[in-house]
């Protein structure tokens, strides 16, 4: 009986004990040619790559799908995800059948990433609407549903506020595979974990919601994200969605150079501030937040070199 209760505990504590995985996303020095990076990240042993959904930041983006595909064609293990598709431009039908067939030509390492569109003079300059927040959600959830059944089954009908989609009968999207892709949501604030975590086979909590509202990088509202509301976010993931894993989105500088040390004195003492500065610190910041429940982190460079300077410091 002890010895039962003991094997039941060690497996407990088994299961609590989730190794981080680190996704890299595709740098910006790098749009000209994906290839070579990823290759160069797989080589490294990082566990996954990301490709970003924009037209223009502060220069020109290559598109999403593309160079998902280009960035597959040239690996064999690591797992590509799109982080994350904008869901403003373009529909969930059109998402779901990129989605497919990246997973086909990925060899089934294609993870799918939905977001909810976030950049206002991005979608104004293209002549497209940037819908209030209420709606932009709205919107969000309708598109997870339609593009869960389309990834599963080819085939979807429903009828919202926003969404009216007929696909059944003989017409289907393909290519349906046997293990569809996972179908990932990022979000920031509490309606949308609340309505968008049960829906999605992962949860990316957004640290930088704060201060991307409006559609822009405020670096004050960033500085002003502490771990509690960190936690605060994961525990409203657990309580909507016990069982579904969760991701988080940071930002990083790290190395000694003037400029990443501007960087992080902006930042201060902050929550955020943790990911900025030299790759021992920043990397113990990281591994840290297995602790809080989290067990992928997706690192977006905001100065060249950062996720090299890292490699030997989460890596090996």
């Amino acid at each position: 009986m002890i010895q039962s209760i003991v094997c039941d505990i060690i497996l407990y504590s088994c299961d609590l004990e989730q190794p981080l995985e680190y996704f890299l996303n595709l740098p910006t020095v790098n749009f000209d040619n994906p290839e070579t990076w990823a290759t160069s990240v797989e080589r490294q042993g990082w566990h996954g790559i990301c490709a970003s959904d924009h037209f223009w930041v502060s220069h020109a983006y290559p598109h999403v799908f593309v160079t998902a595909a280009r960035m597959s064609a040239v690996t064999s293990k690591i797992v590509l995800t799109t982080s994350f598709c904008n869901n403003l431009f373009r529909s969930p039908v059109e998402f779901a059948q990129a989605a497919l067939a990246l997973q086909q030509a990925s060899g089934g390492r294609f993870e799918a990433g939905l977001g909810a569109g976030w950049l206002e003079s991005e979608m104004q300059a293209s002549g497209m609407d940037y819908p209030a927040p209420s709606e932009r959600i709205s919107r969000y959830v309708e598109a997870l549903k339609i593009t869960s059944a389309l990834l599963v089954s080819g085939q979807c009908q429903f009828e919202g506020l926003h969404y009216k989609i007929d696909i059944a009968g003989e017409n289907r999207l393909g290519p349906i595979s046997s293990t569809p892709p996972p179908l990932i949501g990022s979000v920031g604030g509490p309606r949308g974990i609340r309505e968008v975590s049960p829906l999605v086979d992962r949860i990316e909590i957004k640290a930088s919601s704060r201060g991307t509202r409006g559609g822009s990088l405020d670096i004050p509202a960033l500085a002003s994200v502490t771990e509690d509301d960190i936690r605060l976010s994961i525990e409203r993931v657990k309580t909507a969605a016990p069982q579904t894993p969760i991701s988080i989105f940071l930002m990083i500088s790290v190395g000694e150079s003037k400029e990443i040390k501007a960087i992080k004195a902006l930042f201060g003492d902050s929550f955020l501030g943790r990911f900025h500065g030299h790759p021992d610190s920043v990397g113990a910041a990281l591994d840290s937040l297995s602790d809080f429940g989290i067990d992928r982190i997706q690192l977006t460079e905001m100065t060249p070199g950062s996720q090299d300077a890292l490699a030997p410091v989460l890596i090996g």
